[in-house]
């Protein structure tokens, strides 16, 4: 009976596939994280619409108007900042995808060459196999004996 196949790089092979997993992980923090940031960013646009929507009607008083215009400039910064920080997370984003795509494709290389080890180490038992069977074969016929196998 032939040995069976390990192959050698199996516990690197380990290493990449698990991360891999802390790759996929991190990318969906980043995607998760930068999701959150939208939507506070998109309820803070509605909020300021809100604001420029509801017009003042009759007569306030100017400190109102002047603290409605600093609320206004301040949402308005906020909003400012949240867009910063989506592009800022976009960004991370992408690199979190590059990093995955990187070692998706070192795992990858390492999957091929155990499959291709696998392939020439079955062809290396077929080989020994049949030089097997065929000295098996010259003996029995070298003796005489040519009853069948079965």
């Amino acid at each position: 009976m032939a040995k069976k196949f390990s192959f050698r790089l199996e516990p690197l092979l380990k290493l990449r596939a698990n991360a891999v997993e802390q790759a996929k992980n991190a990318l969906g923090i980043a995607y998760q994280n930068r999701m959150l940031k939208q939507d506070e960013l998109r309820a803070k646009q509605e909020y300021l619409a809100e604001i420029l929507k509801s017009g003042n009607n009759g007569t306030v008083a100017a400190m109102d108007l002047e603290a409605g215009w600093h609320h206004r400039q301040v949402t308005q910064a906020e909003i400012w900042k949240l867009e910063k920080a989506c592009e800022q997370l976009l960004e991370i984003e992408e690199l979190k995808r590059l990093e995955l795509a990187e070692t998706m494709k070192q795992e990858k290389i390492l999957e091929k060459l155990k499959e291709r080890k696998s392939i020439e180490y079955k062809e290396i038992v077929a080989r020994e196999e049949q030089v097997s069977l065929d000295e098996v074969a010259s003996r029995r016929q070298s003796s005489g004996n040519f009853r069948d196998f079965g």
